[in-house]
Formats: structure tokens, sequence, C-alpha cells
């Protein structure tokens, strides 16, 4: 390889004359040693020409470097600037790395081929170890703050010591345009398991709103593991279009009851929890003014025939007895409560049923002292 260059050839010159062709050349240009083949050397081919040669030892994979004429500025390094059938031709130029305008605590990117730069909307705090994105001020491990809006935020926070825990918040704002968010995290004073939280408080300074544990039991606004079930709900549930699909058959010790408010009771019949309490009216006749039915379910998923009652022809009678479903409208009776109108019904037809036996009772004794009469008068006339 070549290298031409006229200001250092007077150089050479001049060290030749001063020193002597052998002594310089052999210091300075061509001292060196048996080298591997992956090695090259520098030696000089011609003063006339000025070039330099790269090759290995064997001679083969040479190349030639071609120096920049210009002297360099300060910080300037040496850089391949074109190559052309082996020749590479190297200019001088500056570095540019750090080279850009930031402030402290901004994350370095680069802002066009040449140039570096930094922004207040990719920040590292590195007192706290915070990293930020949108914003200069992150108050979590990773805040993510859309520029401009600061109620849309996404952050990562993080606590250490025996109760570790790993946050992700979501910050949004609603329809009327206030700040609100939700967050998902796993809380080692908890358990572990999974957590989602409809705010952004930090926990567990509140009650989760919903916690799945380790064992796969999801447990709303309570932590309280109540046993192995896999649904622990501490609150009221709304479900207008439940439906239990399957119940399993079983020993039980308490029937259930739905008060009208969606609550689920216990047959609580106390009397600590009753007032206005009267004896059923006119049963006797109110049973008889209803109708016992067998009927088919319009779905014929449902083939089995059912017997009971007609829901609005029971309402017109004992009203009590009857109920209608919030959700959809339709009427329903409680049929375990017809048991107080069935025994005064019957306590009532026994009331009537022994005033005939009474009746007969005094009949009978009306007979008999006729029958008496009867006998003591044909006597008499025996006699006579």
């Amino acid at each position: 390889m070549q290298l031409r260059f006229q200001s250092k050839l007077k150089y050479i010159i001049l060290l030749v004359l001063a020193k002597g062709p052998a002594e310089f050349f052999t210091s300075h240009l061509f001292s060196q040693t048996i080298r591997s083949t992956a090695q090259k050397e520098i030696r000089l081919v011609g003063p006339s020409n000025s070039i330099i040669n790269l090759r290995g030892s064997s001679g083969a994979n040479s190349y030639s470097l071609i120096l920049p004429t210009a002297v360099p500025l300060a910080n300037q390094v040496l850089s391949v600037s074109s190559i052309n059938t082996g020749i590479a031709t190297l200019n001088w130029s500056t570095p540019v790395g750090g080279v850009g305008t930031g402030a402290s605590g901004q994350v370095v990117y680069w802002s066009n081929l040449n140039s570096q730069a930094g922004s207040n909307d990719f920040f590292w705090d590195a007192t706290n170890r915070r990293l930020g994105i949108g914003t200069s001020t992150p108050t979590d491990k990773l805040q993510i703050n859309e520029p401009g809006n600061t109620s849309i935020v996404a952050s990562i926070l993080a606590r250490g010591g025996n109760s570790l825990k790993t946050q992700l918040n979501f910050g949004v704002r609603n329809s009327a345009g206030t700040a609100v968010g939700g967050a998902v995290y796993s809380d080692g004073s908890l358990g572990g398991g999974l957590t989602m939280q409809g705010n952004l408080n930090d926990q567990p300074s509140v009650t989760p709103h919903v916690h799945i544990n380790t064992s796969g039991e999801l447990l709303v606004n309570t932590t309280t593991d109540n046993g192995a079930y896999k649904l622990q709900v501490n609150g009221d549930i709304y479900a207008p279009t439940a439906r239990f699909y399957f119940v399993n058959s079983g020993a039980y010790s308490q029937p259930l009851n739905l008060r009208s408010d969606g609550t689920l009771t216990t047959n609580t019949s106390d009397l600590r929890f009753k007032k206005n309490i009267e004896t059923i009216k006119d049963p006797l006749e109110k049973v008889t003014a209803l109708r016992g039915v067998t009927y088919d379910w319009k779905d014929s998923s449902l083939p089995k025939r059912m017997m009971g009652m007609i829901a609005q022809e029971v309402l017109e009678i004992v009203p009590e007895l009857v109920f209608q479903n919030k959700s959809d409208g339709y009427y329903g009776i409680n049929y375990g409560e017809t048991s107080g109108l069935l025994i005064e019904a019957i306590k009532a037809q026994q009331h009537l049923i022994q005033e005939i036996k009474n009746e007969l009772s005094r009949q009978q004794g009306y007979l008999q002292a006729a029958q008496q009469e009867i006998i003591r008068l044909k006597q008499k006339i025996n006699i006579q």
C-alpha cells in the first residue's frame, strides 16, 4: 500500500542526511521481525513516490493507505473516507460522541446523524432510581405520561423489604374531565397473587377491590381467605340475568329465601323480626277459591308435567303469596308460605266439622228422647 505525502518527505530526507540512510531506514521504517501471515508491516517503497505499503510477511493481501495532506485540528482522529481497489483514503474527522446539548438527568439520544440531545420527556432520576417518559419528575420506578396531559399516565412502582410489591398504574380522565384510573399489582403483604384496584390508591392502604390469591381463589372487596372457596365476596351481588346451571343434591340444615331487595337469607320466622301480627281471615274461603292445576312449560326443553297454581289467579285472592321478579317482570308464588293459609283453613274446616258433629250429637239426643217417649206411649197404650 502506498502513502503519498509531500510535506513529510523533506523531513525524511533531513533525517537521512543527519543519521545516514542505513540507520534511518533500519530503525524507523524497516525495523521488523518475522511475523505471522495475519500481521502487517510498514515499509517505504521509494522516496520519489512517497508510498507506504501494508502487507503480510509473505507479500500477499497488500493494500495502501493515503494520509490527508492537511494538519489535523485538536481532538480530530483519522478515519477512512473512501476505499477504491485496495486503496483507502484517510481524512481527519471530529468524533461525534458527546456532541450535543442537554441537562442533568436527561437521557441522551441521537437527534440526527452526527449529534445527540436530551429532553425532559425522557428523564432518569438517579437519586431515586426512577425513569420518566413524558415527565422529568417521575414518582414511580417507571412513569409514562402523555406530554401536555398529566391525567393520562402509566407507571410502575416497587416496594422493597419483606412485603415486596410491584404495581402498574393507569391514569385517565372520565367523560366529566375528572382524573381517574386503576391499578394492577402483586403484593407480598397479601401473600402474592394478582390484585386489581379501581383507583390509584397505593396498596395495601385500602382493601383491594379484586384479588386472586395463589390458590386461584377470587376474593372481591376482601383479603380474608375464608376457606377453599373459589369465589368469596364481601358485599352485595347484582346479577339480573344470572342462573345456576347445575346444583348438587344433598342434605341441608337451613332453607333460603330471597328478599325483595335481592338479599339471600335463611327462612327466618323469629317473632323478634315481626310486627302487626294477625290471624289469617277467612282462610277456608280463600283456599276454596284457589285453583290447583297441572301444566306443561312452553319451553320444550322442560318436558316434565308440573303441578301448582297460576300466579295471576293467586294474586287476586291471596296477594301475600305472590312476588314479581324486578329484573324481568314475571310473577312467582311463595309456595312455602301457603302453609300458614292451609293451617288456618284446616282449622276453620275442623271447627266447622266440630260444629256439625255437635249438631248431630244434639239431634241424636233429640232422637233418643223421642224414641223413649214413643216407647213410653206404647207401653201406656198396651196397659190400657
